[in-house]
């Protein structure tokens, strides 16, 4: 094959051939093994991150990672710069401008614009295997450079998303852990269902010791405060971390030397470790103490017995999205807290309560002239639990109510808020008289409503006689669309006395440009073109029909065509109303 078709070819899902062919070189020293890792190179996506851009807006998530992981190995056994450009460019781009408080990116399994999570963070977010490759990118990008950045995204992605991504009750793993408000994880049903986050879920969890400690000569890095033993034979030094982390804020770490033996111990102190963070050796206080974000070094002769003791309290804090202030989550630590807004209900269709494809639950927002920190008390008798009195409240319901808030990671089976609205009474005023308007929009509409197809779905829309080429059906935010990349067509009931509108529901997010044209009868009655944007909102086209095409007919054909070489936008409802 020439290179241009070989490329083609790479436009989909191909895993990590790069990093396998890699990985036979290293093995063998056969060097055609490496040639052969570069015919996985897809040029479109790696040849920009090399120059420092970021290609990734609207590309499929995982099917990315894996290419940055395989440039990674092969920087780690042939030298190349260029693939360690790729690979660190990636890791930056993602962890630093696409990437949620949990650690997990992207929605619907795609990346969206850099800077702009505020559009995306409801809906299907954040897919497990993708979060399961980017430690597995971090841990060698550290190896590489022992850059506190990339323990403290280890720490992050590791205590939120991933500990919070098998059902600790009975093993289930979770496709999607979703960030948004209301919304519920999407778990695998175990006996009948394999998808990639079932593997790479439960290989999830025999990883958890992976990336704790580092060595590089003399000196020992200590990333991840977690239970655990390890032993450094080069160094003939055994030790063993006693914590009660995530949810505790005291480490202790003991060492058994076969000798004395001298040493840097590099101890990170994470960037949320402010006031009252402290070391002890031996019971006496390591005064020599780096700030927030860094590694406090300690060298000295380490014997048996040697006792080392961390204490790092965790405080209370919003982080609010750069691209929309008025949107965050509340922080204990590294922890995100989730409300628990109550038992998710499960569901016998689809197994095991994958709620986050229904159409979600109104979300709560948080209320308060009060900073919400300020708001959230520790609860008695509940380890790692905050109780905030009368914070939540919805458009439809006059009432505030209380939310219990507490790790991300432990919120299963539960419908659970993560970024939340935070506004002000004033503001929370405004989205109610917003949500009146459109109330009373609605009921105008259908008061001038012919007929309507509101659901789009087989059994639903078979009295429309829907037709069409290459169509299929979609899920946007719990709701069902059909599109098609060339054509589809639905009968609507009309009144050949009337004058006659048809209206048309879409959802402005769209991951690439749409354009097509709507046709009655082959008369052009309106053209739709959708922009790439991740603003996701339900709008409402209006398209006038001319009276020749409805003067005496009992009904009309509606037909959808695609134009320009790109997809028809999602249609979630059409219906002909009296104009």
């Amino acid at each position: 094959m020439d290179d241009a078709t070989s490329q083609q070819m790479l436009a989909t899902e191909f895993g990590g051939m790069n990093e396998v062919m890699a990985d036979l070189y290293a093995d063998t020293g056969d060097r055609r093994w490496l040639d052969l890792s570069y015919k996985f190179e897809h040029k479109a996506v790696m040849d920009p991150l090399k120059s420092g851009q970021d290609p990734l807006s609207s590309l499929h998530g995982n099917t990315q990672v894996p290419k940055a992981i395989g440039s990674a190995a092969r920087y780690a056994y042939a030298g190349n710069r260029a693939d360690q450009a790729a690979a660190t460019t990636f890791w930056d781009r993602v962890v630093n401008h696409h990437t949620f408080a949990t650690g997990g990116h992207g929605k619907d399994e795609y990346f969206r614009e850099p800077d702009l999570l505020g559009n995306i963070t409801e809906g299907r977010t954040a897919e497990t295997c993708n979060v399961y490759n980017m430690l597995k990118l971090t841990r060698q990008l550290f190896a590489w450079q022992p850059d506190v950045r990339y323990a403290e995204f280890h720490e992050r992605a590791l205590f939120n998303h991933i500990l919070g991504s098998m059902d600790s009750d009975d093993g289930a793993t979770c496709y999607m852990v979703p960030v948004g408000s209301g919304v519920r994880r999407e778990y695998a049903d175990m006996q009948r269902s394999f998808t990639c986050c079932v593997g790479t879920g439960m290989e999830s969890h025999a990883l958890h010791g992976l990336g704790l400690y580092y060595e590089a000569g003399d000196k020992l890095f200590v990333n991840i405060y977690a239970p655990s033993t390890a032993q450094w034979e080069a160094a003939g030094v055994k030790f063993e971390m006693v914590t009660s982390f995530p949810d505790g804020d005291v480490a202790t770490m003991k060492f058994d030397t076969r000798a004395p033996r001298e040493f840097t111990l590099a101890l990170r102190r994470p960037s949320w470790a402010g006031e009252g963070f402290g070391i002890r050796v031996n019971g006496e206080a390591v005064t020599q103490v780096t700030g927030p974000g860094s590694y406090v070094e300690i060298r000295r002769t380490w014997q048996t017995g040697d006792l080392v003791t961390l204490a790092m309290p965790k405080t209370l804090r919003l982080e609010r999205l750069a691209d929309n202030p008025k949107k965050g989550v509340v922080m204990w630590g590294p922890l995100v807290l989730a409300g628990d807004l109550g038992p998710a209900p499960r569901r016998r269709d689809d197994g095991d309560g994958d709620g986050v494809r229904a159409a979600p639950p109104e979300p709560p927002m948080i209320v308060s002239e009060q900073p919400v920190t300020e708001l959230l008390k520790p609860l008695n008798g509940k380890p790692a639990t905050f109780l905030a009195l009368g914070i939540a409240r919805t458009i439809s319901s006059e009432y505030a109510t209380n939310v219990e808030f507490r790790p991300f990671y432990s919120v299963h089976r539960r419908i659970y808020s993560a970024y939340w609205d935070v506004l002000t009474p004033l503001e929370f005023a405004a989205k109610v008289a917003e949500a009146d308007a459109e109330r009373q929009r609605q009921a105008e509409l259908a008061a001038a409503t012919i007929a309507a197809l509101t659901t789009i779905e087989p059994a639903a829309e078979k009295p429309f006689h829907q037709r069409g080429e290459e169509s299929t059906i979609v899920r946007t935010d719990g709701r069902p669309g059909r599109r098609s990349a060339k054509w589809f067509s639905y009968d609507l009931p009309v009144d050949g006395s009337e004058e006659v509108a048809v209206v048309v529901t879409y959802n402005s997010d769209n991951r690439r440009a749409r354009t097509f044209d709507i046709l009655v009868d082959a008369v052009r009655i309106g053209n739709g073109v959708m922009p790439q944007t991740s603003v996701a909102k339900f709008i409402d086209m209006h398209y006038r029909v001319p009276p020749p095409l409805t003067t005496g007919r009992k009904s009309i054909t509606v037909r959808f065509v695609a134009t320009g070489g790109n997809e028809i936008a999602p249609v979630f409802a059409i219906r002909t109303i009296r104009a």
